[in-house]
């Protein structure tokens, strides 16, 4: 296997062993001598906070879970080793105390609980819960497609009870409706705050919900401030109906270079630190003064390609650049073993999960065969774009570019900031480019493959085949199992037959944060830290 040069990471690997093990004893009390205040360092600042109507961004989606509730949440169990997790396929109530089916699973009803309030005191009821439902599908949100999946089309199919009650109808009984709703997406909303906000020209009031949330939420934690792109801080909310945070303020530094988010975390400046380098994870493993969590992901990684922009229209060309990749370089070299490789659309860990169409390795001579045959045996030049902030995507952003420059492509690599990448991805309009970011929320194969390669909804890459959308319509709600899994399977075939993505590898979800920080539980679901259940010893 041809070798590829490791990227030089400026800043990170100037820190001494010392320094990593924590042995110079030098370390900033600033974070550490605050029992109520935790400190948090995170790559980029939040995009867009509207529930409905966000990006991938997942400091955004963090924000989101911390400061909002919904209806019904994901059950805490103890794993054997004593350790808590999100059981992602086990749901209890949250706003709502209780729920029932009716006998042909076609309503379920919610019971809200005694005195729920907003973090204003504004009162949450029933009403509320029916104004974010109606708001939701008149705004056609991201939302309203993981409604739709579970056969609730439309805000009619919401049922406004009484101030304690409230009725979903779905066309059809299926088991998607909870691990489509137990996300952020499904926010319950203040209309008191958000209505005056609604306008003519703004009908679903985005404009100020994407940046801001005070008043309408009703989550553990609330938005103290916001100094874009320096910071932002959380307090406890006080009116949460569930067990109070334990620490007070929590500050999120944003802070793009990895290696000073390491920093940060090995001086004690900052209690917990997001997205660190692979590479520095063994010795931060050893180091007394940090834990660092880990645990299997059902994450992906991937490269996209816009299939409907030339020459990645061109399924040949997709299947070149798949072959150009050193797959095994990036799995060992970016994510230095922490990772596995993707060989299937539908990632190890959901049903339905098959490798056996994966036909890519690294293989030069075909990848430059294809490119003759799609008519570019000179190569081409393009931009591969990737989100400021992450050693990941930068590391397998330049050895893809050493790479296909062996076949005579030609990439420029464009560091974009959080913002913009995201902004640019929400709206399909990247080209060439890499993302970490997704993970499906319910772990079912069909919303999985509805997200990301069915044409009517979220797929950044714009892959479009009718063979898969009709398969994906037809099985999703299928309460024949065998005939689901021959979906599942000739619609894997397809799309590595296409190969809309360069399919890269499942990372393990790695958290680091200082030893004296207890009480983590783990959502396999979509891995973001709930912070309300952090301590400080």
């Amino acid at each position: 296997m041809r070798q590829y040069k490791k990227p030089i990471r400026r800043g990170a690997l100037v820190l001494s062993a010392a320094v990593i093990m924590g042995v110079t004893g030098a370390t900033g009390a600033n974070a550490q001598s605050d029992e109520n205040t935790l400190i948090v360092a995170v790559s980029r600042d939040l995009q867009n906070v509207d529930p409905t109507l966000t990006s991938g961004n997942i400091n955004t989606w963090e924000f989101l879970t911390n400061v909002y509730s919904w209806l019904i949440d994901y059950e805490i169990v103890t794993r054997d080793d004593g350790t808590r997790i999100g059981d992602p396929n086990s749901f209890v109530g949250s706003l709502a105390e209780s729920f029932e089916w009716n006998d042909d699973g076609t309503t379920v009803t919610f019971h809200m609980r005694d005195g729920l309030k907003f973090s204003n005191g504004d009162p949450l009821t029933a009403e509320s819960v029916k104004f974010t439902f109606d708001r939701l599908f008149d705004q056609q949100g991201v939302t309203v497609g993981n409604m739709a999946l579970a056969e609730v089309p439309d805000k009619h199919h919401i049922e406004l009870i009484d101030s304690d009650t409230i009725a979903i109808h779905l066309d059809r009984p299926n088991a998607l409706l909870f691990g489509n709703m137990a996300q952020a997406g499904n926010s319950i909303l203040n209309p008191n705050v958000v209505g005056p906000h609604m306008t003519d020209d703004d009908p679903s009031a985005h404009e100020w919900l994407k940046s801001d949330s005070r008043g309408t939420e009703q989550g553990p934690y609330r938005l103290e401030s916001r100094d874009p792109g320096n910071q932002y801080v959380l307090v406890r909310n006080d009116n949460y109906f569930g067990e109070p945070a334990h620490i007070e303020r929590i500050v999120f530094q944003v802070i793009p270079d990895p290696s000073s988010r390491l920093a940060q975390l090995v001086s004690g400046a900052v209690d917990i630190a997001l997205e660190l380098p692979t590479i520095d994870v063994p010795a931060l493993e050893q180091n007394p003064d940090i834990t660092v969590h880990r645990n299997t992901s059902r994450s992906i990684a991937y490269i996209g390609m816009n299939n409907e922009v030339a020459p990645f229209d061109n399924k040949l060309v997709r299947q070149a650049i798949s072959y150009a990749v050193p797959y095994d370089t990036i799995v060992n070299d970016v994510m230095n073993g922490y990772a596995i490789q993707l060989k299937s659309p539908i990632p190890l860990g959901t049903p339905g999960h098959a490798d056996q169409f994966f036909v890519y390795s690294h293989d030069l001579e075909k990848a430059k065969a294809l490119l003759a045959e799609a008519g570019y045996a000179d190569g081409f030049s393009t931009v591969f774009e990737i989100p400021i902030g992450s050693q990941e995507a930068k590391e397998t952003a330049v050895f893809l570019r050493q790479s296909l420059g062996e076949i005579g492509i030609d990439v420029q690599i464009q560091e974009l900031p959080g913002a913009a990448y995201f902004e640019k991805i929400q709206k399909h309009e990247l080209v060439f480019f890499f993302t970490n970011f997704w993970i499906s929320i319910n772990n079912d194969p069909f919303y999985h493959v509805y997200w990301k390669f069915h044409h009517s909804c979220c797929n950044y890459a714009n892959y479009s085949n009718a063979t898969v959308d009709d398969l994906i319509k037809t099985h999703t709600i299928s309460t024949d199992m065998e005939a689901q899994n021959a979906a599942l399977q000739e619609i894997q075939g397809i799309i590595l037959d296409e190969a809309p993505w360069v399919l890269l590898y499942q990372p393990q979800h790695i958290l680091a944060m200082r030893s004296n920080i207890k009480g983590y539980v783990f959502y396999s679901a979509d891995e973001f830290t709930r912070y309300q259940y952090l301590y400080k010893e």
